[in-house]
């Protein structure tokens, strides 16, 4: 039986719209492959500013991962994780730009992140008890631990939830139970490092040339599968403390 089940397209055409002209599906860091993963973001409001909920799907290849974590005013670990997965889409609520009002996180991700779609998703999706639905349904049987984890992170667990709906939307699919692995990253124990810091020391790309592989990334890059290549990146990014 095929993993993923065809199904019909989802009616939320009203609630997704595109926040500036379409850029490249595909991004090529030298000496890496082409990504294929989207990125759904939420972050709490009120007396919750600044705690993010992320969760990541790798087109090419059934995974979801899921993060939270308590994040600075200037969103270092945001942008961070951004960098180390560099998607091809980041999903937020419409909340994030009504009107044209943008919020600091979405302007920041708009302008840092140059290889993102920017796309908003209406607030309604970012659902925290259907995305545990979610995972309790799609997650692979020896992943199944990660609902322990998650099922108190009301943010991620709402990121998760509107990230797979627009995947099976934009896939025009439906993934069939027990065909996803899901995993949660925490961001204990490592160092972050600042967005000006990399490119300053050149550890993804040459100052000079973007298009060289002479970088601290493209001189021990030898992977050979997209995974492998964003986690030399994480590696790089976000060293171990321990």
């Amino acid at each position: 039986m095929s993993s993923i089940e065809t199904g019909s397209r989802r009616s939320v055409t009203d609630s997704l719209s595109r926040s500036h002209p379409p850029k490249s599906l595909s991004y090529v860091t030298p000496g890496a492959g082409c990504t294929a993963v989207i990125v759904a973001l939420v972050e709490g409001r009120g007396l919750a500013k600044g705690e993010i909920g992320m969760a990541s799907f790798d087109l090419k290849r059934p995974e979801v991962i899921l993060s939270q974590f308590s994040d600075s005013q200037t969103y270092t670990q945001v942008m961070m994780k951004l960098q180390v997965m560099q998607p091809i889409e980041v999903l937020m609520p419409s909340t994030a730009c009504e009107a044209g009002n943008m919020t600091v996180l979405f302007k920041m991700i708009s302008n840092m992140i140059k290889t993102a779609n920017m796309v908003t998703v209406h607030r309604k999706y970012f659902n925290e008890a259907k995305g545990l639905s979610y995972i309790k349904e799609l997650c692979l049987l020896e992943y199944r631990t990660v609902e322990l984890e998650v099922s108190t992170k009301y943010y991620c667990l709402a990121t998760a939830a509107a990230l797979i709906k627009y995947v099976e939307y934009i896939q025009d699919a439906v993934y069939a139970p027990g065909f996803l692995k899901v995993t949660f990253q925490g961001s204990e124990n490592t160092a972050m490092i600042d967005i000006s810091t990399a490119e300053n020391l050149e550890l993804l790309s040459n100052a000079h040339n973007p298009a060289s592989a002479q970088s601290l990334y493209g001189v021990l890059n030898h992977t050979k599968t997209p995974s492998g290549a964003r986690l030399l990146r994480s590696n790089i990014l976000q060293p171990s403390c321990g």
